[in-house]
């Protein structure tokens, strides 16, 4: 029996009772296990910069509750993600990006999935080990777009009238003062193999953890390059993806943790606003970055293999992927180039992709969903 398997039967008395528990339409919990981030992460600073703390009582739940605690504001606290449970059974609202408690909302609660991305790999119901009962213990979750309203909507096995098309919190920050481009390239791949999930998505191997640049040698080639066009690179591994052994430091190339970024309190979004171009893969980020208009690269070279393992949500997932297409060094050390150069082939393609999959391009999906939600 698995970990969820436990959760979900110890927690099966909770949802009587939550049906019965008063709730506190005053009181907001924000949710998140693997760390305030992400979408919950983006609505919490929202929340606050908007002065929400003064009219609601808000918690928020996370594993990094303990770095958090002392400069928490007025009318806020941070818990554990257990002791979350107690705030959960009296709240009159909720919002998860990562985890969840697997207890039905009452009638006079909502629950919002915020979930951490569209996908475009299989997620709940169109996993290949199906793993996920179709049960939804959410009110409503969120989407991009109609497209992504119905795929929503299938992956997690509710109605699409559960789906609101309101955009991601993480993406409104693309929206904010522009930084200014930097001679800066993001590589935001997502992980293939996960101790901690017990997952492997790809047979990809190699020493870096990395495709396409799979071996240190690989890192070195692409580090002179940089160096030559006067370039950086910063490579951000997916928080979940488990580390593949000592690299040598590079002078252009820098490898950067989600451990860091929370440290320096900045996230991959603020990356995002100062890079000139994103290389990445099968990453539900390749849509929000579609909202800055700038090139794109994507490794595929374990494109198959992904593809038998996980699988995606569309038939043809290259049709969801506009920009240069990428299956060894020599093409990325094209893009590379093309990119210090100034040449952007794939722009007339990116923007049309761009309103498929993101209908609402304004920066304001923390006020929709909210406002959905009826907090005011």
């Amino acid at each position: 029996m698995s970990l969820k398997d436990i959760a979900k039967l110890l927690s099966a008395p909770l949802t009587p009772a939550n049906s019965v528990i008063p709730k506190n339409r005053r009181s907001i919990l924000i949710y998140s296990n693997l760390g305030l981030r992400d979408n919950a992460g983006s609505l919490y600073d929202y929340l606050i910069s908007h002065g929400y703390n003064s009219r609601y009582r808000i918690t928020v739940g996370c594993e990094d509750h303990k770095e958090l605690t002392s400069s928490a504001p007025e009318n806020v606290r941070f818990v554990s993600p257990a002791r979350a449970l107690f705030t959960f059974l009296r709240c009159g609202y909720m919002f998860y990006s990562f985890g969840k408690f697997p207890v039905m909302p009452a009638k006079k609660q909502t629950v919002v999935n915020l979930w951490h991305g569209m996908p475009l790999k299989t997620v709940g119901s169109l996993e290949k080990d199906r793993s996920f009962d179709g049960k939804c213990f959410f009110t409503y979750t969120i989407a991009t777009s109609p497209l992504f309203e119905e795929i929503m909507s299938k992956c997690f096995c509710c109605p699409r009238d559960k789906v609101l098309l309101t955009g991601q919190p993480r993406c409104d920050k693309l929206f904010e003062k522009n930084v200014g481009k930097k001679k800066l390239i993001l590589w935001l791949p997502t992980y293939r193999t996960s101790e901690r999930l017990r997952s492997r998505n790809s047979q990809l191997s190699g020493s870096t953890g990395l495709p396409t640049a799979d071996t240190a040698e690989k890192l070195k080639r692409l580090d002179g390059l940089l160096s030559e066009l006067g370039f950086k690179l910063v490579i951000k591994p997916h928080p979940l993806q488990d580390p593949s052994g000592q690299l040598p430091k590079f002078k252009n190339i820098a490898f950067i943790s989600e451990k860091t970024l929370r440290r320096r309190k900045t996230d991959i979004y603020d990356l995002m606003k100062m890079s000139c171009a994103l290389i990445t893969d099968y990453s539900s980020v390749s849509f929000d970055y579609l909202l800055l208009d700038r090139p794109i690269a994507y490794t595929l070279d374990d494109l198959d293999s992904y593809s038998d393992q996980r699988g995606f949500t569309v038939a043809d997932p290259l049709s969801l992927m506009a920009g240069e297409h990428i299956t060894g060094i020599d093409g990325l050390c094209g893009f590379i180039r093309d990119t210090a150069a100034g040449k952007d082939k794939y722009r007339a393609e990116r923007r049309e992709l761009n309103n498929i999959v993101n209908s609402a391009q304004d920066g304001h999906s923390c006020e929709r969903i909210l406002a959905e939600c009826g907090i005011e």
